[in-house]
C-alpha cells in the first residue's frame, strides 16, 4: 500500500476511533481539563466570536486595563483550521478541530513510517504509538501542543523527499510544516518539531556517504524551507515576539525554577506516566517489540530514532540527571520553554518508529507477514477496548453548547455591571479558582472592563503595578511561576502590608466597582480589604453574587499641567500607592525631562470626556487652560499611536503603566488607535511566504505532471 493512501486509511481509522469514544484524553480529571474549559474555550468564544460580528480584536480594554491579544500565541489566532471557529459554534468547532488533528498526526505519521520503509502493518502501529497513547493523546487538553505536534511527521516526510531526489517537493513540505506549526501557536513543539527533523537530516545525510556538493545543496534548500515556514507564520511570531519584549516572560533562557511553574517538578514515574498513560494497550507492545529494531534494516532510521528519542526522554527527566544540566541549557531554544518534560513527545513519536522496526524484523524472522497484521489489529483492538472502559472527563469537555464553562447567572451579571461601569473598571473578585471561579475572558465576552482576568503572559507593566498593588512588592512573591493576571488571596505575604492599604492604585485604574461571590465575605482577608479600602455596599447583581462601589475611583481620562520625570519602578510605585497622590495635580512620566510647566495653569487638572472607546480606537475630548499632559488610564504598550486635533503626537508612559500625550491649551481630541507594526510586516511577510509557497506547489505539480 503506498503511504498516501496508508495515512489516509490510518487517518480514517483514527477519527473513527475519536468518534467511539477510544480515545479521550488520558487524564480525564477535572483539574486536568480546566485550561481547555476556562482558558481556551472562552479565548476562542472571544476572538472569533468577534470576528464572526465582523471585527479583529488586537487590543483587549478588558482585562488588565489593557493587552495585546495578539502577543499570546496559545490562540492560533491566524491558523489556517481555525476558520472552523469562525464557520462552526465553537463547541463543535472545538470538536471538529480535535478531532481533524488526530487524524492528521496519525494519517501522516503512517504515511512518514511507509516511506521510510516499514511496512504498513508496522507503519500504522509507529502512527497509534504516536498519536493514540501519551503527550498527543493527552494534549487534546492544550489544543495549541496538539495542533503544533501534529505537523512533525509531515515535516519529516519533506526531510525524506529532499535527501531522496526530490529536493523541491520535500521543501515544500517542511516549509508547510514549519508554517502551520507555528501559526498553531505552540512554539515549544515546533522547537521539538525541529530537533526531529534535525535529527532526521543528519542520519539521512550521514547514511549516504561522502558527497560535499549534494548535502550542501540538501542543507541549503532545508534552511530555506524552515526560513520560509517561519515566514509564513509572522503573523504570530513578530507579535509574539513585540509582547516578549515588554512582557514578564522574555525570548531567553528560563530560571530552572519557572520552568516547572504548577506543582514543581514530577517524579520518574509521574513523567512515565504522562509519557504512556491512557495507550498501555499499545506503549507495552511497542516497548516489548522497540530491542528486536536493532535485527531490522535501514541503519540509519534505527540510528535516528534512539538518538533523538532517547535524548528527548533524558532531558524530559529534567535535573534528575545530570545531562539536563549539560545539555539542556546548552542545545538552542529549549530552554525557551515551561515543562521540559514535554520533551517526551519526541520520545514517543521515535518509540513508534522503534516498534514498527522491531515488528517488521520479527515477521521476517518467522516469514509470516500475516502475523504483522494479526498483531496490529490485535493491539489497536485492545486500545479501543481500553479507551472505551476509561472514566470520562468530569465535568464532560466543553463538546456542547449547554457545556460552557459559564452560567447564566454569571454572564448575565457580568453584563449588567459592564453596562453599569460604562467606560469605567470593575474588579470582579473570587477567591477560589478552581470551584466556583469566574471563567477567563468571561470580562472579554460581555463587554466588563476589568482589572483582572487570567493571561499567562501579561506585560512587565501590568506585573509591576498589579504585583505592587496585591503584595507591596514588584516582584512577585511565587517564586516559580510569573504574574498571570489574577490572584485568589487578598492576603498580604509575610511581613508586608495588605493591599487595602495601596487602594490609591486601585483608584488609578478607574475601578469603580468590585464583585465577589457571598460565600467570599466570610474570608477575613475579603472582609477586612473591603472595610479598609472604603468600599461601599451596593444592591447585588444577582444571588450569591454581592457588589461594592469603589467611591474614591478617578476619572479614566483627565488633564495633568505637572508631570515629573518618573524614577524606577520599585521607587515609583510606592509614591502613587499612598492616599496623598493626586495624578491630576502631578504624575510620573518617562520622559528624558519634566514636563514643561506654564505658569498659569491651574494647581489641579480635571476629567477629559471619552467620546469613543473601541478595543482599538479610543478618542478623549479635553480642555486644557494651559499647555498640559492629557491622560487616559488605559495600559501603555508598543503600538498605540496618537494625535492632537489629527496631528501625530508621542505618546509617554504616565504613572508606570499608562498613556500621556501632551497638549496646548485650549479643547482638544486626542485620538488613540492601535496599529501594532509586528502585525502590519507579519501579516504582509506571511502573505509574500505563502503566494511564494503556492508558486512552489504549482511548479512541483507541474513537474510532476510532466
Amino acid at each position: 500500500m503506498s503511504p498516501l493512501r496508508l495515512g489516509f486509511a490510518v487517518a480514517a481509522l483514527a477519527a473513527l476511533l475519536w468518534a467511539i469514544g477510544a480515545l479521550v484524553p488520558s487524564h480525564p480529571l477535572s483539574w486536568t481539563a480546566l485550561d481547555l474549559r476556562w482558558y481556551f474555550f472562552p479565548l476562542y468564544e472571544a476572538f472569533y466570536g468577534a470576528l464572526r460580528g465582523g471585527a479583529l480584536t488586537l487590543w483587549n480594554p478588558y482585562q488588565l486595563c489593557g493587552l495585546p491579544v495578539l502577543g499570546t500565541l496559545q490562540g492560533g489566532f491566524f491558523y489556517p483550521f481555525h476558520i472552523l471557529y469562525v464557520l462552526l459554534p465553537t463547541p463543535s468547532a472545538l470538536v471538529a478541530s480535535t478531532v481533524l488533528h488526530v487524524a492528521l498526526t496519525a494519517g501522516t505519521g503512517a504515511a512518514f513510517a511507509r516511506r521510510a520503509g516499514l511496512s504498513a502493518p508496522a507503519a500504522t502501529l509507529a502512527a497509534a504509538v504516536f498519536t493514540m497513547a501519551g503527550p498527543m493523546r493527552h494534549w487534546q487538553l492544550w489544543p495549541y501542543l496538539l495542533e503544533a505536534c501534529a505537523w512533525m511527521p509531515l515535516g519529516a516526510i519533506g526531510v525524506l523527499d529532499l535527501t531522496g531526489h526530490r529536493r523541491a517537493r520535500g521543501a515544500l513540505l517542511l516549509a508547510l510544516a514549519t508554517g502551520m506549526s507555528c501559526l498553531a501557536g505552540g512554539p515549544q513543539g515546533t522547537v521539538f518539531a525541529g530537533y526531529a527533523w534535525a535529527g532526521l537530516l543528519v542520519a539521512r545525510l550521514v547514511s549516504a556517504g561522502w558527497a560535499p556538493g549534494e548535502h550542501l545543496r540538501t542543507l541549503a534548500a532545508a534552511a530555506t524551507a524552515l526560513l520560509a515556514g517561519g515566514l509564513l507564520g509572522a503573523v504570530g511570531l513578530l507579535p509574539a515576539y513585540d509582547m516578549a519584549q515588554e512582557g514578564v516572560r522574555h525570548t531567553t533562557t528560563l530560571a530552572l525554577g519557572l520552568m516547572y511553574p504548577v506543582g514543581g517538578m514530577p517524579t520518574i514515574p509521574e513523567i512515565a506516566q504522562m509519557s504512556f498513560g491512557g495507550g498501555s494497550a499499545v506503549v507495552k507492545p511497542a516497548l516489548a517489540l522497540m530491542p528486536f529494531a536493532l535485527l531490522a534494516g535501514g541503519r540509519w532510521l534505527t540510528t535516528w530514532a534512539l538518538g533523538v528519542g532517547g535524548l528527548a526522554v533524558l532531558l524530559s527527566l529534567g535535573p534528575a540527571t545530570p545531562a539536563f544540566h549539560h545539555l539542556y541549557f546548552l542545545l538552542p531554544l529549549l530552554g525557551w520553554f515551561r515543562v521540559p518534560y514535554r520533551a517526551v513527545v519526541l520520545g514517543n513519536f521515535c518509540l513508534g518508529i522503534l516498534a514498527g522496526l522491531g515488528l517488521d524484523a520479527l515477521t521476517r524472522v518467522f516469514r509470516a507477514r500475516a502475523a504483522g497484521v494479526v498483531i496490529v489489529t490485535a493491539i489497536l483492538s485492545a486500545l479501543a477496548y481500553q479507551g472505551l472502559r476509561m472514566p470520562r472527563p468530569v465535568p464532560p469537555l466543553p463538546y456542547r453548547a449547554d457545556l460552557v464553562p459559564w452560567t447564566t447567572a454569571e454572564y448575565d451579571a457580568f453584563a449588567r455591571l459592564g453596562h453599569m461601569a460604562g467606560s469605567d473598571r470593575a474588579w470582579p473578585f473570587n477567591p477560589n479558582i478552581l470551584i466556583g471561579g469566574f471563567p477567563p475572558k468571561l470580562a472579554t465576552l460581555t463587554g466588563l472592563r476589568s482589572i483582572t482576568d487570567y493571561e499567562p503572559l501579561a506585560l512587565r507593566r501590568q506585573s509591576e503595578f498589579f504585583v505592587y498593588f496585591f503584595e507591596g512588592s514588584t516582584v512577585y512573591s511565587v517564586l516559580n511561576e510569573s504574574f498571570a493576571g489574577r490572584v485568589s488571596s487578598l492576603r498580604a505575604p509575610r511581613g508586608r502590608e495588605p493591599p487595602a492599604v495601596r487602594r490609591r492604585l486601585l483608584d488609578l485604574t478607574a475601578t469603580r466597582f468590585f464583585m465577589t461571590p457571598t460565600r467570599a465575605l466570610r474570608r477575613p482577608d475579603v472582609a477586612v480589604f473591603i472595610r479598609d479600602a472604603g468600599l461601599e455596599p451596593r444592591p447585588a447583581l444577582a444571588e450569591g453574587l454581592e457588589l461594592f462601589e469603589n467611591p474614591h475611583a478617578l476619572p479614566r481620562a483627565y488633564v495633568t499641567y505637572r508631570a515629573r520625570r518618573a524614577p524606577v519602578a520599585r521607587e515609583l510605585l510606592p509614591l502613587m500607592a499612598v492616599e496623598q497622590f493626586d495624578p491630576l495635580v502631578e504624575s510620573w512620566i518617562e520622559a528624558d525631562g519634566d514636563l514643561e510647566h506654564a505658569a498659569s495653569a491651574p494647581e489641579r487638572g480635571a476629567a477629559a470626556v471619552i467620546v469613543r472607546d473601541d478595543p482599538q480606537v479610543v478618542e478623549v475630548q479635553a480642555t486644557l487652560a494651559a499647555p498640559g499632559l492629557v491622560v487616559l488610564a488605559d495600559t501603555y504598550a508598543r503600538g498605540w499611536r496618537a494625535t492632537v486635533d489629527g496631528t501625530p503626537a508621542p505618546i509617554l508612559a504616565t504613572n508606570h503603566l499608562f498613556r500621556g500625550v501632551p497638549a496646548g491649551a485650549g479643547e482638544h481630541l486626542v485620538r488613540f488607535e492601535y496599529r501594532p507594526r509586528g502585525f502590519e510586516i507579519g501579516a504582509a511577510l506571511t502573505l509574500a511566504s505563502a503566494l511564494a509557497l503556492a508558486l512552489l506547489a504549482w511548479r512541483v505539480k507541474a513537474h510532476s505532471a510532466s
